[in-house]
């Protein structure tokens, strides 16, 4: 038997004439999310989604819908011929194994405006038999269940249960996004909230083991697992720490922090121009440290291009744990791991000089430097349980191939 979940969206309804391309993005993320399950169909009717699935895939489809950006609810719904008697036969049916102790209100919505009772009648008659059949006690303000009816311009759905989405906007219709990942708990959350505004991050991590493959097994690959969605790739840039570290032991311990922020951001920059994205994200919020205040930010962002994008900036740290358990990185984000910034000194300047750091930059020859960096970078896509690694030159060698390497192409149609 085929089940039907019904899945709407919000904010996408607002977008205008560019409504049909974020509708179309949030369909082939669906698709995407549900891809593990096998043959899953997703129609449009009346603006809102249906899926339609085998019943022994529905609790895993649930799951994977509830974690697609776009989405803000969603329900495994009967769906009936416009006839009262064929809603009531059903919502008595659905209610049938509530017990008799717990009380229920009916919820009418009407976008079908030719159905013979008002929204109000229909959701007063149901419940008179409701009440009449199952012996359920009434309660208008908090019930225990809510029976919900839709009709719509075919059919009515009816249903019980109203499980929520992460909202926000199909995950690529901003574009894409370099995102510097740490092994921290702000960094995953700042790239979940990038994706929340329709961004699609590729991540790059400076790592310090010798090589990057154990950091594919370590806690920063199973964050990249753990952010992407249902069938969808993930790509991880892995860039070495160890020549930076050689290259700067004369370092003065008080400018290690932001001079080193300034090196990622510089090489970050240099991947997002050569991939041709517009902007580089990361997981800084403004005072939570000493080497995040306005003037070490301005530092560390001197000389850049691209803009850099903070989505964590007005948070403070508890508001910060809070989203990471709500994700579900938290617990993985505090286990140990050997992070760079763990290496450098923790004890910066509160209002370091741009001059100073760009000195610094110009005496260590920073330019060099990340272009040595990146020719020993290497590139590891998940998917599903697989990870296939990539010397980092082989996809930057052409210009021309770049974005199809990546599986990145720009999609036929833009928002405008």
């Amino acid at each position: 038997m085929l089940s039907r979940i019904v899945v709407h969206y919000g904010e996408i309804g607002t977008k205008g004439g560019n409504r049909r391309v974020f509708e179309a993005s949030l369909r082939r993320n669906i698709l995407s999310a549900l891809g593990p399950l096998g043959e899953v169909r997703v129609k449009m009717v009346d603006n809102r989604f249906f899926v339609l699935l085998p019943d022994e895939k529905v609790p895993a489809a649930k799951l994977s819908l509830a974690k697609v950006f776009g989405i803000v609810w969603f329900a495994q719904v009967e769906a009936v011929p416009l006839s009262y008697a064929e809603i009531r036969e059903t919502a008595i049916r659905v209610l049938a194994g509530v017990p008799k102790e717990m009380s229920f209100r009916v919820s009418v919505r009407r976008p079908n405006k030719s159905f013979e009772m008002t929204s109000q009648e229909l959701a007063r008659k149901l419940g008179e038999d409701i009440i009449e059949r199952l012996g359920l006690g009434v309660n208008l303000s908090a019930p225990d269940v809510t029976l919900s009816v839709d009709l719509i311009s075919e059919e009515a759905l009816v249903y019980r249960e109203h499980l929520k989405g992460p909202g926000g906007l199909p995950v690529g219709v901003s574009g894409r996004v370099l995102h510097l990942l740490s092994g921290g708990i702000d960094s995953p959350v700042a790239a979940w909230l990038m994706m929340k505004r329709g961004c699609k991050p590729v991540y790059v991590h400076f790592y310090v083991a010798p090589g990057p493959e154990p950091i594919l097994g370590s806690k920063i690959g199973e964050l990249v697992r753990m952010l992407s969605q249902g069938g969808e790739e993930s790509r991880l840039i892995l860039i070495p720490f160890s020549p930076y570290q050689l290259a700067t032991t004369d370092l003065p311990p008080e400018f290690e922090p932001i001079v080193f922020r300034r090196f990622m951001r510089m090489v970050a920059e240099r991947l997002a121009s050569a991939l041709e994205f517009p902007a580089i994200s990361t997981g800084d919020n403004l005072a939570q440290v000493a080497s995040q205040t306005l003037q070490n930010m301005a530092c560390i962002d001197s000389g850049g291009s691209l803009p850099t994008l903070r989505p964590l900036l007005g948070y403070d740290k508890d508001e910060i744990i809070q989203l990471a358990r709500q994700v579900g990185t938290y617990e993985t984000s505090i286990l140990d791991y050997k992070d760079c910034c763990s290496i450098v000194s923790r004890h910066p300047r509160t209002r370091m000089k741009i001059e100073d750091v760009n000195e610094s930059a110009r005496r260590l020859g920073f330019d060099e430097l990340a272009t040595k960096c990146i020719s020993m970078g290497s590139m590891a896509t998940f998917k599903d349980d697989a990870v296939e690694m990539r010397p980092l030159s082989d996809v930057l060698g052409s210009r021309n191939r770049h974005a199809g390497d990546l599986g990145l192409e720009q999609p036929a149609s833009q928002p405008r």
